[in-house]
């Protein structure tokens, strides 16, 4: 069984947007100007870096010299630039100490690089300051269960429920939760909630996909990595999963069919998505 293939593999098929932080906001009295802001926010990480660097240079407000300061760290986290990232939400948090924006964004930094204890402490900081917040305990949830923690990661899934049934994100992660323990049944009836509320939910089909995987139905499987593949077609994971699947079937032309398309969308890995 693929363990934690959600949580680990493909954290953004689930909405991983809709668990984020969100953007701060920051006045024009802080000493930023408009276009600062939004450069500062850009999904760019080169702009975002100039734009957040004048802001901090002239920020009057700490909340505000926080809030640039991580999302500077996030975007030196993109380039790759671990140690300036990690200094800089070392200054966010020292300009606001409970900024909860910081702390979640640190905490899925840690995530990334594997360092779970420290993205639950920020995580369960986060909560502290902000306890009614669903997608916070969805994004301590994970931390817990890419820690081998099923026990104390399902009641913080189930709590985020309990804020926000209507979070489809909540219900992918808790059967892909509960996929990993081997409880097939009560992981198909949250997947199977999660597409209900979110019908192009490709990870949901992922998951549900992966249980028929796991338990040797694959022509199921292929059924649902199909539909995956018709919402996100160049999810090269999903590719990967479904190319095993029809190898499994006997349908080896379909298989490579699938590992070649997962190598050609990414290349730099093109050995790992051979068959095995």
């Amino acid at each position: 069984m693929r363990r934690f293939c959600l949580v680990g593999c493909l954290l953004g098929m689930c909405a991983s947007d809709a668990l984020a932080a969100p953007a701060p906001k920051m006045d024009l009295s802080s000493g930023a100007s408009p276009a600062q802001m939004v450069q500062c926010g850009s999904p760019d990480p080169d702009r975002a870096v100039i734009g957040c660097t004048t802001i901090i240079r002239n920020a009057t407000s700490a909340t505000v010299k926080s809030n640039a300061y991580s999302n500077r760290a996030m975007a030196y986290s993109k380039r790759g630039q671990n140690d300036l990232a990690l200094a800089d939400f070392e200054e966010a948090i020292k300009a606001d100490p409970k900024n909860p924006s910081t702390l979640r964004n640190r905490g899925d930094f840690y995530v990334a690089i594997g360092e779970y204890k420290r993205a639950l402490d920020d995580y369960s900081q986060a909560i502290a300051t902000i306890p009614k917040v669903a997608e916070v305990y969805i994004q301590r949830a994970n931390a817990y269960l890419l820690n081998d923690d099923f026990m104390h990661a399902l009641p913080d899934y189930n709590q985020a429920i309990a804020l926000n049934p209507k979070l489809p994100a909540a219900f992918a992660y808790r059967g892909e939760a509960y996929r990993t323990q081997g409880d097939a049944d009560h992981a198909i009836q949250d997947f199977d909630a999660a597409i209900k509320l979110e019908p192009k939910m490709s990870g949901a089909f992922l998951g549900r996909g992966l249980v028929f995987e796991d338990k040797g139905d694959y022509m199921r499987a292929i059924a649902e990595f199909t539909q995956a593949l018709k919402v996100d077609p160049k999810n090269v994971a999903v590719l990967d999963e479904r190319a095993e699947a029809y190898e499994h079937m006997g349908a080896h032309d379909k298989a490579l069919a699938d590992a070649a398309e997962a190598a050609k969308l990414d290349p730099a890995n093109a050995d790992s998505h051979r068959l095995k």
